[in-house]
């Protein structure tokens, strides 16, 4: 699990229809480092939740290069967060290339009582391992 002052990295959507949208999405992004900080006690970072104030994300260049620096960000961490209620593209590559680099993917869900973290390898083996038995006992 995360240990006191790792860094963490936040993975949470930006992209939205409008400005306003994408400025919300900035600050949420920010909200749950925040969350995190508190909960853990590590240092947590979500470059999307500051870039864009510098960097226009509807320019291809300016969001490349955006991506390029969360990227570096990330392969730093030792875990990577996935906050929200859905996956961007964006989202997809810091997923996909945490787990390339075997850095832990976490799912983070807000509860009442504070939030949970869920491994997503985890999650995903659990969801094979119930497949490959449901084929197995349609097989037989």
């Amino acid at each position: 699990m995360i240990k006191k002052n790792e860094l963490v990295y936040i993975c949470s959507p930006l992209s939205a229809p409008t400005e306003q949208q994408i400025r919300e999405n900035m600050k949420k992004a920010s909200d749950y480092a925040e969350l995190v900080v508190r909960q853990f006690h590590c240092r947590a970072i979500a470059p999307h939740s500051f870039l864009p104030a510098y960097l226009d994300d509807r320019i291809p260049e300016e969001r490349e290069l955006c991506l390029a620096f969360g990227i570096s960000v990330l392969k730093l961490c030792r875990a990577v967060l996935v906050c929200g209620n859905r996956i961007s593209s964006g989202m997809e590559g810091e997923i996909k290339t945490a787990l390339e680099c075997n850095i832990p993917v976490y799912s983070l869900w807000e509860r009442p009582d504070g939030i949970a973290l869920i491994r997503t390898e985890e999650r995903r083996r659990t969801d094979e391992m119930q497949i490959c038995q449901e084929n197995i006992l349609q097989q037989g």
